[in-house]
């Protein structure tokens, strides 16, 4: 089990939800897609990782800060005598390695080398443990997880690690030496504290209030075209049922997704959900699963 956990990143579940109920930019389609198969890419690794039977501590999914200079560590294990770091890519296709980039034989597109990405990370994550008095061995490697990738002229000494060799990680990972001790403990809960939720780079598309769709969407095929009846929420599409409940509320997760700085009153959640007309069924369901502030016409929900 992992020390921490990944999560969906923030930006992620927001343009999911703004895809739905807005029309987004082909460019922001593109950006979803990429964020979406980077996750699915990470998750397929976590996959590996979770079953390692060696004294070890998994930390997925950091955003740290050193020198007012943020980045990322996709995967982090902690052994007792080092600590290697993952950076997952989900490239597909066939490229071509350059010192300065990988180009694709298909498309020709020449991508950032993710070894200067890697080395950049290395740099960064020693000054922080320096910083935080620990002097431990760093290992870096480049994971490519999906099957269908292959990289030409790559040399054999560079730390790149193929689909067709992670089982051999994974091997590899299981024999490491020694027991973790109640300091690497202190370090892994020190770079959780110091984990941040979401990098400032990562901005929302521009959009009023006016312009997203209303309605609660099936859970299932996420259709608009539901209707409420005395318990659920049936989908004309595909025929699943959920508890209006249970529906409600994911949709008020959205809504504090996509609208943090609004107030969630009965009338504002009224108004997202569209289709349940009866406004003493949504403000039960508020007081039921949330902390009620202020009275009467005047109540918000925390």
């Amino acid at each position: 089990m992992a020390f921490k956990n990944r999560t969906e990143p923030i930006i992620l579940s927001k343009l999911r939800i703004l895809n739905k109920r807005l029309e987004l930019s082909d460019e922001e389609k593109r950006y979803l897609s990429y964020l979406d198969k980077g996750y699915k890419g990470e998750l397929l690794f976590d996959a590996m990782t979770e079953t390692l039977t060696s004294s070890c501590l998994i930390l997925n999914e950091l955003l740290l800060e050193v020198e007012r200079t943020t980045f990322q560590i996709d995967t982090l294990i902690i052994f007792s005598s080092a600590l290697y770091l993952f950076e997952i890519k989900t490239n597909q296709g066939d490229y071509l390695y350059k010192p300065d980039g990988l180009t694709s034989l298909t498309t020709g597109v020449t991508i950032k080398n993710p070894l200067d990405q890697l080395n950049r990370t290395k740099l960064l994550f020693k000054k922080l443990l320096n910083q935080l008095g620990h002097n431990f061995k760093i290992h870096g490697s480049v994971v490519f997880v999906n099957p269908e990738f292959t990289l030409y002229n790559a040399q054999p000494d560079l730390p790149f690690i193929f689909p067709t060799q992670i089982k051999r990680l994974h091997e590899n990972l299981n024999n490491q030496p020694g027991t973790i001790s109640t300091n690497h403990y202190k370090l892994a809960t020190k770079l959780v504290s110091l984990h941040q939720i979401e990098s400032y780079h990562n901005k929302l598309p521009t959009f009023h209030y006016d312009e997203l769709k209303k309605g609660i969407t099936c859970l299932v095929c996420e259709s608009f075209e539901v209707e409420a009846t005395h318990k659920y929420l049936e989908c004309d599409v595909c025929g699943s049922k959920e508890l209006i409940e249970s529906a409600v509320m994911r949709t008020v997760k959205e809504f504090r997704l996509i609208s943090p700085d609004s107030e969630i009153t009965t009338s504002a959640i009224q108004d997202f959900c569209a289709v349940i007309e009866d406004g003493k069924r949504i403000r039960r369901i508020l007081a039921k699963h949330l902390r009620i502030d202020g009275s009467r016409k005047w109540t918000k929900y925390r």
